[in-house]
């Protein structure tokens, strides 16, 4: 398989992104990979194929990937509190008494413990010289939005508190951990958390961000923002989920990773460390991130047994998410069961506003564009923003990864 790399580097040179890589995977290959640009704005060296590139929030992955070998091999389990881990944590709560006593390894990784998105030690706004240590202690001065339990609001902190707990109770350092149990087994020596091994590397690509000179390598969100690797060893991260384990974990603690926890039999939403989305009607696993001068893209697509990577040294972009979706719509063989899956659209939804319904609206897709036929008249077009979130032409949003979704203000929910 091979793609036009001419108007790939043409598209990167509109969006002025110094540096790019992308790879293509079935479940024994790198089927097509190449690099684009350079690895810092302005010069540096080409980019390869194995060329390390800040994955942020794809990181998540890995790290819920890395506690379900800790289950597997018995360390831990998803259930039970994670004072059983953290005996000294204490987490704030205007709902409910000792919230900590109810969280659960399931909670922090799928967003559902209720934390908020950002500690007071280390985190996207003041980065500082704290360490993960330090940062994860801090998260106990933070108040939780929600009940435990109570609905999917993203957060850095439960992906972070879930790598801490991975160190408390192997006793080693988090990075350390996930190289030994993880990264190492599948032949990933690229790979790290590590922010030591990442700064050694002189060919790493440079983030860049318009109006930034200089971009930290080393943030306290380890577990959560904290991975680089390169578009090749990405690729073989995606087979792990393309073989169900490749014999390192049990296939049945990998389809914990592909169930949202309020609603398991659901198609799209959030997992434990991966979302459960579609590039246009081809159901995918995996995640996005971004920030500190990265954007990147790690899905497949299950049925399909292909995967695609997309990493980028640039934040000043729209091309997240875009182009690994239209990569994958483009392999994924046309008339396939997957191909011609039936999408979130062509659905009607409830409103509710403060409770009351309100309207019904319908999403429907027609000739390829997704429209929004609003429940008080009139048609909006959306288009696709991330995986499961859609923007209209009036700037509002729809956010079907929620539970029930939500269109602005008001919530939706799916018409019987």
């Amino acid at each position: 398989m091979k793609l036009d790399i001419d108007a790939l580097q043409r598209r990167f040179d509109e969006h002025h992104v110094p540096g790019a890589a992308i790879g293509i995977c079935d479940p024994t290959s790198v089927v097509w990979s190449a690099g684009f640009g350079t690895t810092r704005a302005g010069g540096g060296d080409p980019v390869t194929a194995d060329t390390m590139f800040g994955v942020q929030s794809c990181s998540k992955m890995y790290t819920a990937t890395a506690v379900l070998l800790a289950v597997h091999q018995g360390l831990v389990e998803l259930d039970v509190p994670i004072t059983r881990y953290l005996p000294e944590f204490r987490v704030n709560s205007s709902f409910e008494d000792h919230p900590e006593r109810l969280i659960t390894l399931r909670h922090l990784l799928s967003h559902t413990a209720g934390f908020t998105h950002e500690a007071p030690v280390g985190s996207n706004y003041l980065v500082g010289r704290e360490s993960f240590e330090e940062h994860c202690e801090s998260i106990s001065e933070t108040w939780l939005r929600f009940p435990v339990g109570h609905r999917y609001e993203y957060a850095n902190l439960g992906i972070d508190l879930a790598g801490y707990i991975l160190q408390r109770i192997s006793g080693t350092p988090f990075h350390e951990f996930v190289r030994r149990e993880l990264l190492a087994p599948l032949g990933l020596t690229q790979t790290t958390f590590d922010a030591r091994a990442i700064k050694r590397d002189p060919g790493r690509a440079t983030g860049h961000e318009a109006g930034k000179a200089r971009l930290p390598v080393r943030v306290p969100m380890v577990a959560a923002g904290g991975l680089y690797t390169t578009v090749n060893e990405a690729c073989r991260y995606i087979q792990l989920h393309l073989t169900a384990g490749a014999s390192l974990i049990d296939p049945n603690l990998l389809n914990e990773m592909y169930a949202v926890p309020t609603e398991p039999q659901r198609a799209h939403g959030y997992g434990l460390g991966l979302a459960l989305a579609r590039a246009g009607a081809v159901p995918v696993r995996g995640h996005g991130g971004g920030g500190f001068g990265f954007l990147s893209d790690i899905y497949w697509a299950p049925q399909a047994e292909l995967g695609v990577v997309v990493l980028t040294n640039s934040t000043n972009h729209h091309l997240q998410w875009q182009l690994a979706s239209e990569i994958l719509q483009d392999i994924v063989p046309t008339g396939s069961a997957e191909a011609e899956a039936d999408g979130p659209w062509n659905r009607d939804y409830v409103i509710l506003a403060s409770g009351v319904r309100d309207g019904t609206a319908r999403l429907r897709k027609e000739d390829g564009q997704l429209y929004f036929d609003h429940w008080r008249g009139g048609t909006l077009r959306l288009r696709e923003h991330i995986p499961g979130v859609y923007v209209a032409d009036n700037g509002e949003v729809l956010d079907l990864r929620r539970t029930p979704p939500t269109y602005a203000n008001v919530r939706l929910q799916t018409s019987s």
